[in-house]
């Protein structure tokens, strides 16, 4: 097992210096960090060209496009559906790429179909608040009707009493269609609500892994900025996963991806959210929990990971030993964007000083 290590962003007796001093103990500049993010893309990239190529696929834009939101996870539909394609053949053909491609422009659950979906449900809510508002008026009309008739009741109550029950039988047929009405745009906002939660609920999920997607957890991050309760943010990357796919294909790295998001939700906790933030990182929101506490947890979880060693079920070839490396950063004043932004420059620190280890931000 390999000794634990976790880079800090200040030696013990100083105090707490920026973070740019700290990267630039490691020998890093902001140049080098713009490479390396340059280098991020281009393993994407590269990715990508090494899945078009292994799956025959003509190097179009729709193609492209596919395998982009398949490998980096920021497009739930596409992600999953292409997922479901390559699962048992590990390749994907033209003629699948097609069909997900045509599924994916009529089903597409992004913005503008919650937008869809919330403007018919309002639609039918106003439905049942007209049929309600004319039952009352038809309610009103009928209690009008029997008063005009009651005073000339004593005039001639045989017709006055024909004219009442005709008055009742209309208002009976009246109540009965309101019934009806509201009782049909009941069950269409029932339905309608069924189908925005299961959009929203798959907008907000990573068909891959099973996590939350980057938008939930950032959306979760937003609602915890200014509260009270201390909370901490952490972002981890897989070591050298790039290297699980060159060696064992992408169906044996999807394999890892979920087995990695799975070992991270069991090993922190319920009370941390864990998602997929795109490619092989994932993010993790440690709530009512400062960034020491937090690191400290998220070390366990990494000493336990590099303890194991993991087999590809399908060959029965070990993977080696699959390792991650993580930054965290307290949730402070300046808001999510600026926590995120300390906690992947962390991210950045551990994997500069030698991966398998976790940074902390300052």
């Amino acid at each position: 097992m390999m000794a634990s290590h976790h880079t800090r962003a200040c030696p013990a007796a100083a105090p707490t210096p920026p973070l740019r001093r700290v990267l630039g103990w490691l020998g890093s500049s902001r140049a080098e960090r713009a490479d390396a993010r340059v280098a991020a893309r281009r393993r994407l990239f590269d990715s990508i060209g090494e899945m078009l190529f292994a799956s025959a696929l003509a190097p179009s834009p729709r193609n492209y496009g596919l395998v982009h939101a398949f490998l980096s996870g920021e497009d739930v539909a596409t992600s999953a559906a292409v997922a479901e394609a390559v699962r048992d053949s590990g390749r994907l053909s033209e003629g699948a790429a097609a069909k997900i491609a045509e599924g994916h422009a009529a089903t597409d659950l992004g913005a503008d179909t919650i937008a869809r979906l919330t403007e018919t449900l309002e639609a039918r809510i106003a439905d049942c608040l007209g049929a309600a508002g004319a039952s009352r008026q038809s309610a009103e009309r009928f209690g009008t009707a029997l008063e005009g008739e009651a005073a000339r009741f004593a005039d001639d109550p045989g017709a006055t009493i024909e004219r009442v029950v005709a008055l009742t039988r209309d208002a009976i047929t009246a109540t009965r269609l309101v019934e009806q009405q509201l009782e049909r745009a009941r069950r269409e906002a029932d339905a309608l609500r069924r189908d925005l939660h299961q959009a929203r609920r798959a907008a907000e999920r990573d068909h891959l892994t099973g996590l939350p997607n980057r938008r939930a957890f950032e959306a979760a991050l937003r609602a915890l900025a200014h509260g009270d309760a201390p909370a901490t943010v952490a972002l981890c990357d897989i070591d050298d996963f790039k290297q699980v796919n060159d060696r064992f294909g992408h169906p044996a790295g999807d394999r890892v991806l979920r087995f990695v998001g799975t070992f991270l939700q069991r090993e922190l906790g319920s009370d941390v959210l864990v998602a997929r933030h795109g490619g092989e990182e994932f993010a993790c929101l440690f709530r009512g929990t400062t960034a020491d506490a937090a690191l400290a947890r998220l070390d366990r979880a990494r000493e336990r990971l590099a303890a194991r060693s993991l087999v590809n079920q399908e060959t029965g070839i070990a993977f080696d030993r699959v390792t991650f490396s993580g930054g965290v950063a307290q949730l402070g004043d300046t808001g999510a964007a600026a926590a995120l932004g300390e906690a992947d420059l962390a991210l950045y620190a551990a994997k500069h000083a030698g991966k398998n280890r976790i940074g902390a931000g300052g």
